[in-house]
């Protein structure tokens, strides 16, 4: 089966940058308030992403 290469529009790359800030922001707070660390982090995103996007 071929895998097409997405190509996202300029408005879509927007949307992507203002949405990893977001995260970014998120996970930066979740570090200061508890005790995780950048594997913790690296997992849950990894999960997250597997539950929904998968």
């Amino acid at each position: 089966m071929e895998t097409l290469k997405w190509n996202p529009t300029e408005e879509e790359r927007e949307i992507m940058d203002a949405v990893w800030m977001q995260v970014k922001g998120a996970c930066e707070k979740l570090k200061e308030e508890t005790n995780a660390q950048n594997e913790h982090i690296r997992k849950m995103l990894k999960e997250m992403a597997d539950r929904y996007y998968l």
